[in-house]
């Protein structure tokens, strides 16, 4: 057995703090900025795999939508995913197979490994190579962003068992300042391993392994594993929190990975504080087949009384026989509520003028306003370059950095993700959620309109503590200079170039850029203008929260002083945003609301010689009647008025 040796500060330092500055790059556009392909191109791969062998990995699927490198660090490298003693358990007695992993478009890997680790207060300190191939293998030339998948198979298949704490699984690869072969799945996220030679000078420590930032993307790298598998063996995977309504069943979704020959139907129980109610059956209606990890909806009732108590799901039986699996439980919190209270999702996304792949990002968000409406509140951050005249620094945003746009994070709990490929669905998933609080806020502007007080007012179901921040946002910013159009790769100017070769290519949504030019004077919304940070430092409270109680929060924002920014902004389409957080940072509920003026809501009874020609309600959308609460009306002497509907 082949065997590497590395001293225990080397590793320390490549996979800890020295790894942070170290991201991974996507195949890129010729226009130099992140463009994945139109409908996420998918390896048309199926695995070949015999009947007693199984994929084990970030994901055992054969999608692949993306091909990254790490152009800075040329060489022959090698690439990793590590799978913990909790991904290798379910298979102690079956044997390492073979290595299965997409490669890109024209690129070559020289044989395939698995690495055991030895671990030391969590730190790896030893790698023994266990099983490798030094079997070469190609994948066709092709498009940007295509590439195939291969197995490679060992010779001497060594059985996996609880002496392996760790293992790294990978293939061996050349990597130049150009080409980007490694195969990523966007849906997943996974730790992204890379043995190059980074010198000093580069932030490294010579030819080690070092961690990189993936992006939120998973590596497309499985391990084969073959053995005895039972035919009717299923592992529910953790179930995280459940929060249901008292006297209410709400349906959860739950992951269940099969070991087994086919899957239709389970048996479960359910057990609230170790105490397991009646044996359940569920028909899923179709068999899942061989293998594989599989979504599906249970129902789950409340504790009979409000708080939150452990939960276990026992699967029982699979397919009318016992349950096979040694792992057949998984656990989780359910949170029993009081009430149902309205969900309300925040997409922050990083963006910018001078991205030309911004303009799809811009379409993304007008798309999540209409489709979600008053659930859903959007920050468009231009935080990509400061030559923006929106370009803002006085926030925080924990995955989004001002070197990669368009990106977008929900609810400060994702990875960053693409606003127009991937969040838009990604939103709708989080409307189901039940948040343990309500928000309201509103926001009056002070001192001749250069500040904006905003108070907020959180009801809570809970105890605990909890942090605000607050933002403004404004609608309807355009300009007349040069600074103020938007680059736009979508214009048939880069046909070709912008995966669309005729107007007809592109999504009909995209298509009105197609027109537009490659630059072009577009009205902007959502944008963060203000907040409650200064640089990277929130400055807003919110006293400790009380279960069924309401507390308040105030902060006084102040309003843009920029010349460039001050004259585009309209203050009745200003909005101020109130985010609740918990103690992860991720926001848990948020609400938004039109600043008014101290003096100027005036009442709907008013009388006045012009005459209303339209009606907004506070998200800017048109109503054909007045509504309860702040009407915005136009009126027929060109004014603008903000009118209260009692």
């Amino acid at each position: 057995m082949k065997k590497f040796l590395l001293s225990a500060f080397a590793m320390l330092l490549a996979l800890t703090a020295g790894a942070q500055s170290f991201t991974v790059e996507k195949s890129p556009n010729p226009l130099g900025v992140q463009a994945p392909a139109f409908g996420a191109f998918k390896a048309p791969a199926k695995a070949n795999l015999a009947a007693n062998q199984r994929l084990v990995g970030y994901f055992d699927t054969d999608d692949c939508d993306n091909y990254v490198g790490v152009t800075n660090f040329t060489g022959n490298n090698k690439v990793a995913i590590k799978l913990t003693a909790d991904d290798l358990a379910p298979y102690y007695g079956k044997k390492i197979a073979g290595v299965r992993f997409n490669l890109g478009q024209g690129n070559t890997a020289n044989g395939v490994f698995v690495q055991n680790l030895t671990l030391e207060n969590g730190q790896i300190v030893d790698m023994t190579e266990i099983a490798s191939s030094d079997k070469s293998v190609t994948s066709a030339a092709g498009a940007t962003n295509t590439g195939e998948w291969h197995e490679v198979m060992f010779d001497n298949k060594v059985e996996l068992s609880s002496s392996f704490q760790e293992l790294f699984v990978g293939f061996n690869y050349k990597q130049t300042s150009s080409n980007y072969p490694i195969g990523v799945n966007s849906e997943v996220d996974g730790p992204f391993f890379v043995y190059a030679n980074i010198p000093a000078s580069q932030g490294g420590s010579g030819e080690t392994w070092y961690q990189f930032q993936s992006g939120g993307m998973g590596l497309a790298i499985q391990l084969i594993v073959e053995g005895d598998f039972a035919p009717n063996s299923v592992q529910p995977l953790d179930l995280g929190t459940i929060k249901v309504v008292l006297g209410k069943t709400k349906n959860v979704k739950v992951t269940l990975k099969n070991f087994g020959s086919k899957l239709s139907n389970i048996d479960y129980t359910i057990a609230l504080n170790g105490k397991a109610g009646a044996e359940q059956h569920l028909d899923f209606g179709k068999d899942f087949g061989v293998g594989g990890k599989h979504t599906v909806e249970i129902p789950f009732a409340a504790a009979p009384t409000t708080g939150e108590v452990p939960v276990t799901l026992t699967i029982t039986k699979v397919n009318g026989e016992k349950n096979a699996s040694t792992s057949n439980s998984a656990s989780g919190t359910l949170i029993t509520l009081s009430k149902a209270l309205k969900k309300v999702t925040v997409v922050e996304e990083n963006t910018g003028t001078n991205c030309p792949w911004c303009s799809r990002g811009h379409v993304a968000m007008e798309k999540m306003r209409k489709l979600y409406g008053d659930q859903f509140v959007g920050i468009a951050w231009h935080y990509f370059e400061n030559g923006d005249p929106m370009y803002f620094t006085n926030y925080s945003v924990p995955g989004l950095s001002n070197g990669a746009a368009p990106q977008a994070v929900i609810n400060r709990s994702s990875s960053a993700m693409d606003p127009y490929f991937d969040a838009v669905t990604a939103v709708a998933t989080t409307l189901d959620d039940l948040p343990v609080v309500d928000v309201k806020v509103t926001g009056t502007f002070a001192e001749e309109d250069t500040k904006v007080n905003a108070k907020a007012s959180v009801e809570s179901l809970v105890s605990g503590d909890y942090n605000i921040v607050y933002a403004l946002v404004a609608d309807g910013l355009t300009g007349t200079t040069n600074k103020w159009k938007q680059k736009n790769a979508y214009s048939k100017t880069y046909a070709g170039s912008n995966g669309a070769n005729n107007k007809s290519d592109l999504p009909e949504d995209l298509q009105p850029l197609w027109d537009a030019g490659s630059t072009y004077f577009a009205t902007f919304n959502d944008v963060l203008i203000a907040s409650s940070y200064t640089k990277s430092k929130n400055n807003a409270t919110l006293p400790t929260l009380v279960e069924n109680g309401v507390v308040s929060s105030e902060y006084t924002l102040s309003m843009p002083t920029s010349t460039k920014i001050k004259s585009a902004i309209k203050h009745d389409k200003v909005y101020v945003v109130a985010m609740v957080l918990d103690k992860k940072g991720a926001i848990i509920n948020a609400a938004k609301s039109l600043v008014t003026n101290s003096t100027g809501i005036e009442n709907v009874n008013n009388s006045s010689e012009a005459t209303v020609v339209a009606r907004y309600n506070v998200n800017g959308v048109q109503i054909a009647a007045p509504v309860k609460g702040i009407n915005i009306v136009k009126m027929s002497d060109g004014t603008t008025r903000k009118v209260l509907v009692k």
